[in-house]
């Protein structure tokens, strides 16, 4: 049963009952009119006591309902919910550092050493993670990473860069064509809390297909992540990746990918999280629109517009339903029911007929869904 926590007018109404009969139970002499006038009229002097009080104690009944929220860590707030965490050893993700490649022109045959720098025109500075020798057509690519964590390391392919100290050898610097990504801000307090109820539901496994998603959240700034067994063969485990990209995801690039399977554990290593025997393959994302088509009542502009979003947000959210067809995102089965429930929530709309799709479908197991086009039908 829900405790209700009463306004501060109720609560002032019985304290002026309470003092009424009180009152009147030790002076039953006192005149009652006088004593209902001085505990309930807004000039009586039992009445602004009473008042003031009722502020004091509703203030209280605040403060209780605010740490009952802090005693689950789906309602705890963002202290609270480091202090879950903590109890059960799941650890903040920090924020992450950009990585990708730059392709280094110059002088053929030039060694170019790990841990050379290179800054943007607004002060960005990365370094390179490998050392290179320049190609005998003057080029090579080397892999980098920015050295400031966060969106500021996300760099667009085809910026220019230069060399942080002179390089004489070195005549260009451009990001390649997948630009620096990955880098992201810490992992927010409700973030952790997800991460929380998650470790709180499956605890880990010491390589169990859920602890995949647990162990990749803890170090990148994934979106989903879904894992097949024996993805090219017995023994193999594909861990199939989306990073965040505002409300949907996007495929990981090469270097996240690389930075993602080091982090795991190469095949044949002894080192990293996953087991000894797993042949793990890191696997993007496919990114797939699906599209709808519907009869709108009423078909406006307005409607129109609300339907859109409301698509939208549905689609962000497949796969965080409390479903076991649904374990995420990547891979989920949607179904038309689903889709119309969310559409008639649409500001303004009265009724639709959803046309397509007109029968539950499953996405591709590596496949990952965003909002396709929505063709708006004119009634029959």
């Amino acid at each position: 049963m829900a405790w209700l926590i009463p306004k501060a007018g109720a609560i002032a109404e019985r304290i002026a009952g309470s003092l009424e009969s009180l009152i009147l139970a030790i002076r039953p002499d006192v005149d009652p009119i006088a004593l209902s006038r001085a505990v309930r009229s807004p000039r009586g002097m039992f009445a602004i006591l009473g008042r003031a009080v009722a502020m004091e104690v509703r203030e209280i009944h605040d403060h209780i309902a605010w740490w009952s929220r802090q005693y689950f860590p789906d309602t705890a707030e963002d202290e609270m919910a480091d202090r879950h965490a903590s109890i059960w050893g799941v650890e903040k993700r920090p924020a992450t550092f950009a990585v990708g490649s730059v392709t280094v022109e110059g002088v053929a045959g030039t060694p170019l050493p790990s841990d050379l720098e290179f800054a943007a025109s607004d002060g960005v500075a990365v370094k390179s993670t490998a050392a290179a020798v320049i190609g005998v057509g003057g080029t090579v690519s080397i892999p980098v990473i920015a050295l400031v964590s966060g969106q500021a390391g996300n760099i667009a392919a085809g910026i220019r860069l230069r060399a942080a100290t002179p390089f004489p050898a070195i005549s260009r610097v451009t990001v390649d064509a997948a630009g620096l990504a990955g880098g992201a801000p810490e992992e927010t307090p409700r973030e952790l809390s997800a991460a929380t109820i998650a470790h709180i539901r499956q605890p880990p496994h010491g390589g169990a297909g859920f602890d995949y998603p647990e162990w990749l959240r803890a170090a990148f700034d994934v979106r989903a992540v879904a894992v097949v067994t024996d993805w090219i063969g017995r023994g193999s485990v594909g861990v199939i990746v989306a990073m965040k990209d505002g409300l949907f995801g996007r495929p990981p690039t090469v270097p996240e990918q690389g930075a993602m399977l080091a982090y795991l554990g190469p095949p044949g290593s002894v080192t990293g999280l996953r087991p000894v025997t797993a042949n793990v393959v890191v696997v993007p994302v496919v990114i797939e629109a699906v599209p709808i088509s519907i009869r709108l009542r009423p078909d406006t502009p307005a409607t129109r517009a609300a339907i859109t979003a409301a698509y939208m947000r549905f689609v962000a959210t497949i796969g965080n339903e409390e479903d076991a067809q649904n374990a995420g995102p990547i891979g989920a089965r949607i179904e038309p029911s689903r889709i119309s429930e969310a559409l008639s929530a649409a500001a303004g709309e009265y009724a639709h007929d959803l046309v397509v799709p007109a029968a539950a479908f499953t996405l591709d197991r590596d496949h990952y869904p965003v909002p396709g086009a929505i063709t708006f039908l004119a009634a029959p």
